[in-house]
């Protein structure tokens, strides 16, 4: 018998990630229990500090754009970006979106997800405003859509 052998690496597979937003919001749930709101807004400072450093960096150097097309590749990434709109300026993002994904895909498929998890929304980004000199400002965050609106604006110096 002949030995076959098949050669695959990740990279040859679609990437989707609905269910790591199922996996981060049970992460953030357990810290949420059992040690409380500060807990959770810690762990995503500390996440998205290490994480974002290189788009902080992008947006210190060359304005608002790396932070507009970070935003929209995330959205064509979970194969929704009609549920996208972001109006830009060369001081302000302003980003409008229908509904989240993740949200739609936990309604979906019957998660109720943790209170919690809006918070990844909202420290994530204040925390990418705060490192690349941006002020940041949720406007709308519904928690049973998902639907939310947020602004990013340069600093004056």
């Amino acid at each position: 018998m002949t030995k076959r052998v098949m050669e695959r690496k990740s990279a040859d597979n679609k990437y989707l990630h609905r269910d790591f937003h199922k996996s981060m919001d049970l992460g953030l749930a357990y810290l949420g229990e059992k040690y409380g709101d500060e807990a959770v807004k810690e762990y995503l400072v500390e996440f998205a500090q290490g994480y974002y450093a290189p788009l902080a960096e992008a947006v210190r150097k060359e304005g608002l754009s790396p932070l507009a097309e970070h935003i929209r590749g995330i959205y064509e990434i979970e194969e929704m970006p009609e549920v996208l709109s972001m109006d830009q300026t060369e001081n302000t993002l302003d980003v409008k979106v229908e509904k989240c994904p993740a949200i739609a895909y936990f309604n979906k498929t019957g998660y109720a997800a943790s209170p919690w998890y809006v918070e990844a929304t909202r420290t994530v980004n204040g925390t990418i405003a705060k490192m690349a000199g941006l002020d940041y400002v949720q406007k709308v965050s519904d928690e049973a859509d998902g639907h939310s609106e947020y602004r990013f604006t340069r600093r004056a110096d």
